[in-house]
This record gives structure tokens, sequence and C-alpha cells, in this order.
């Protein structure tokens, strides 16, 4: 944690307890044992509780809530896991998928359908021999498994290194697509290749087959992490810049994000980034959270695997207001930052890809309660 955060937190700990004592005291009679409570749950509500939830994962890659309390979980070497807030990781898959495990590769992204309710969809975004597959998938409430139904997207260049992966709905219903440059550089200012791209897919797209699709934006090396800004609807994106100059992008339609002609600071003619992080921080997952109440509500909270921590992204009146350190070194590399449906946030960690050091029970699932929610 820095320390502008660090001043933040104490700040409100003390605040709160301040509060609490006043509160007791004011009782008069109150037992120490009540006073004591409510010094407990004041410091708790000044900071945020992490709880882990689930343990032995093998890098786990996404996680996607298909109702309140159960969530799809992929795990990188092929297996797609069901989580539950109540019975926490179900021991068998509800699915396998054949993919290429190459280098940072595998089975990665995971969104379900805005009508999953009606359909069941569930799409999977993975790595093969022949390239980068989108699949749509069915998913079996009585079997617990998931079926495969059709491709909706390919001819997207995989490689051993920047694949991207990351897929999520928008609030306009559209899928949205991440892809990396796969290694090569010149493909994502090459129009006709769907490399270093947003992809957006309407829904008679993805529910459809082999949608024909047109660049959305262009000029990415290797993002990894989108979300939408409550109350604005603007799309945010994290990407990996080639030697520090990690980024958050605003993804704007028809905008070009300079790779691999333009990075850092000088962007000249090409769209630049919202927050450069100069020294890297290896940008993945991230969210905004919106539950209402929060000392974290409209930030936006991006798992880093450099640095292992979670990054704080602070909004002001809708413009970044700065940045700060959450959970710095407690859990390892954190790939994603998932907000829940009822305002949880969930961190997969990834200790287990070769470039972290596992702990016992490595990788996990943490279950953080913000602060004052």
């Amino acid at each position: 944690m820095s320390a502008g955060s660090s001043r933040l937190l104490a700040g409100a700990l003390a605040t709160a307890v301040a509060a609490a004592a006043l509160a007791v005291q004011a009782g008069g009679d109150d037992s120490a044992s009540a006073r004591a409570d409510a010094l407990e749950r004041a410091s708790a509500a000044a900071a945020p509780q992490t709880r882990t939830v689930a343990t032995g994962l093998v890098i786990p890659w996404e996680m996607a809530f298909i109702d309140r309390r159960r969530a799809l979980v992929t795990e990188r070497p092929g297996r797609v896991r069901l989580f539950s807030t109540r019975g926490g990781l179900r021991g068998r898959p509800v699915a396998r998928i054949d993919v290429s495990a190459r280098g940072e590769g595998g089975l990665l992204g995971l969104a379900v359908d805005p009508r999953f309710r009606r359909n069941r969809f569930v799409y999977l975004y993975f790595t093969t021999s022949n390239g980068m597959k989108l699949v749509r998938y069915r998913y079996n409430y009585r079997h617990t498994r998931l079926r495969r139904d059709a491709l909706v997207l390919d001819r997207i260049r995989a490689g051993v290194i920047h694949d991207s992966g990351r897929i999520a709905f928008g609030p306009d219903d559209h899928l949205y697509v991440a892809t990396g440059d796969a290694g090569e550089p010149s493909l994502a200012q090459d129009r006709r290749s769907r490399n270093g791209k947003f992809l957006r897919l309407a829904p008679r797209k993805y529910r459809g087959r082999d949608a024909h699709v047109k660049p959305y934006t262009l000029g990415h090396r290797n993002p990894q992490g989108l979300d939408w800004q409550p109350g604005t609807g603007r799309l945010f994106a994290t990407e990996h810049g080639e030697v520090g100059n990690d980024e958050v992008n605003l993804i704007r339609e028809g905008h070009n994000y300079g790779w691999p002609r333009a990075e850092g600071r000088n962007h000249g003619r090409f769209t630049g980034p919202v927050v450069l992080y100069e020294n890297g921080i290896a940008p993945s997952g991230a969210t905004f959270v919106s539950k209402p109440g929060s000392k974290w509500t409209g930030d936006y909270l991006i798992g880093a695997l450099k640095g292992e921590h979670v990054n704080r992204v602070n909004f002001r009146n809708g413009r970044v207001a700065g940045t700060s350190r959450l959970f710095t070194g407690r859990f390892g590399r954190i790939r994603t930052v998932v907000e829940g449906p009822g305002g949880a946030l969930y961190l997969l960690t990834s200790n287990r890809d070769g470039r972290g050091n596992p702990r016992p029970g490595d990788d996990r699932i943490i279950r953080v309660t913000p602060p004052g929610a």
C-alpha cells in the first residue's frame, strides 16, 4: 500500500474508532465488552475485509457469475470450474477444453450472455494450434456441464506471448473482444488483421455463426482488462507496454492507440493513455467498483502481476485523480479483479504460471469486502 493510501486508511480508521467510542460513552452503562465490540466493528468498517474462498486452482484467468451465488472460472490448462459463494469450488470441472497452452496461451476469456437465464449461452476465448477461437457454449444446469454450441470468431493469430484474451459484454449488449499482437507488432496497425485490436460483436453476430467484424479500435499491444465506468458508460482498458509504459486507455470507436509506432508519454497523432505506469505493473483484469457506499465506489481496480498488488485508480468528477496500491505482496500475482452481484470483489491469483512463487493452497480466489461497504 502506498504512503498516500496508508494515510487515508489511517485517517478513516481513526475517525470511525472515535465515532464508535463517543457512541459507546453516550450509553453510560454499557459494559467493557460492548465497548470493545463497538470499537472492533468500527475498525472493520474502515478497512477492507479479505477471505480465501477457494484454493488449489491451476492458473485461473477469468471469473464470471451465472447467477447471484454461482460463477464459472477458467483455468489456463483448459478447465472450466464452478464456484459457489456457499459451497466453494466444485471438484469436477464443468468442461474440459482442448487448448494450446504454450507460453501465455490456454483457456483465457469467459463471458456470460446477457440473456443467459433464457438461452444459457456462455462464451469462451482460448488459444489453439490454429489460432485464437471464440466459441459459444450452452450451460446445462441439470448435469452441471458446458456443451459446445458453435464457433463464433476465429482468424486471430495466437502466439507464445501477447494473446490478450479478455472478453466482456458492454452496457450496449455488444460483446467486446480484446486481441493482442501475438508477438508480431506490425499486426496491430494492419487493418486486415484482427490482432492488436478491440473487436465489437452485435447480438446477431455472437448468437450466430462465424461473425464478420471490423476493428473497433487498433494499435494495441496486449490489452488484458476492460470495464465500463458506472454513470458514464465509458470503456476503460488496461494494456501491457514493451518495457514499462503500461497503460490505462479510454477506448473510443475508430481510435488508433499507436502501437508499435508510439508508446509512453509521446503519442503524437495517436490516442494516448489516461494513466501511464512508466516503471510497469503488468496490468491484467480490471473492474470498476459500482456498489454504492464504499470508499472505493467509482474506482477502477486492476490486478497487477508485477509488484503483486491491486492497483487502485481513483476517479473524481469522471477524471483520473491518482493511483495507489492495495494488498502489496499479500497474495502474490493478481490476474484479475471481479465484482460479484452483491458487491463483493473477487481476486484470482496467478502464482503457478511459472513467473510467481507458489504458496501452499495456490492458486486461489480471495473475496474482498470493500471498506465501508
